[in-house]
């Protein structure tokens, strides 16, 4: 948005949208990550995200009957690698080296995640992400800094608060296309329609924010394993008197304490957060 790319690709803010996200890999998700490819004059071979079994497969238990694990177009980082290949395109570098931290269009990231994070670019540790792309260190709390500025538009300079605003309203008007049906942000997002935007990472990491009251909010399951990582959320927001209980919320009831069920079905237990918040 900052580079005028997506004014002069003309992405609207359905599109918009899933190039923030981890969607399901359903075929809605599939054909907007090709109209965003397509826009930008590229092809579903330019993207470098790998490819897997689509999520909306995984939660209903299914199966590829039609080669879908082998589709990076269906990988639930596509649409962000698509915005990539777009800015690229713009920026005239060459696509192939999109991901490339040491260009153009990396740079362009790093300095908008460091920007709204409020943490210093130079000490940003680069990794690699499990689609490839650039990974950028910074501590929890420039994280939740960054969700609370997302959610109430609030950048150092007019233009990047346009930016924010932009993406905020992509997001809360089509939460679905970032998301997808039987995730915890979509759940999240049609609790606090308008109010919230939040994003689920690798290893059990997640980045929430709210524009009212303006709260920021991200939590790490330390062993990477994410079936704490919602219930944990749940409770958080609780804590934070956001929700009374997650009962009250339809969307968030599944979340708040989800049963562990063995190989046939069987209820075993299950996960129930035990911790308090404090002040650090």
């Amino acid at each position: 948005i900052l580079s005028g790319a997506a004014d002069h690709y003309g992405f609207t803010a359905r599109q918009l949208s899933i190039t923030c996200g981890s969607h399901n890999g359903t075929n809605e998700h599939r054909e907007l990550v090709l109209s965003i490819l397509d826009k930008a004059g590229c092809t579903p071979g330019d993207l470098q995200c790998g490819v897997h079994l689509p999520i909306f497969m995984r939660i209903a238990e299914t199966y590829p009957g039609n080669e879908e694990d082998k589709d990076p177009v269906r990988h639930n980082c596509s649409g962000k690698h698509a915005g990539f290949l777009a800015l690229a395109k713009y920026l005239v570098e060459d696509i192939r080296e999109y991901l490339n931290p040491e260009k153009k269009t990396q740079q362009m990231v790093q300095k908008a995640v460091a920007e709204i994070t409020e943490y210093p670019q130079e000490e940003m540790k680069v990794s690699v992400d499990g689609c490839s792309a650039p990974n950028f260190s910074l501590p929890l709390f420039h994280l939740a800094l960054g969700f609370k500025k997302l959610a109430c538009a609030q950048g150092s300079t007019p233009e990047m608060s346009m930016a924010l605003a932009r993406i905020k309203s992509a997001m809360t008007e089509y939460p679905e296309m970032f998301s997808g049906e039987g995730r915890f942000d979509l759940d999240l997002m049609r609790s606090f329609p308008g109010n919230v935007v939040c994003k689920v990472g690798a290893e059990a990491l997640q980045g929430i924010g709210f524009s009212d009251p303006p709260l920021g909010i991200a939590v790490k399951i330390h062993d990477g394993n994410s079936r704490a990582l919602w219930p944990v959320c749940v409770e958080v927001l609780k804590q934070l008197g956001m929700i009374a209980k997650g009962s009250n919320f339809s969307y968030l009831k599944r979340h708040e304490v989800p049963q562990v069920r063995n190989a046939r079905g069987l209820v075993t237990g299950q996960i129930t957060p035990a911790f308090q918040l404090r002040e650090a």
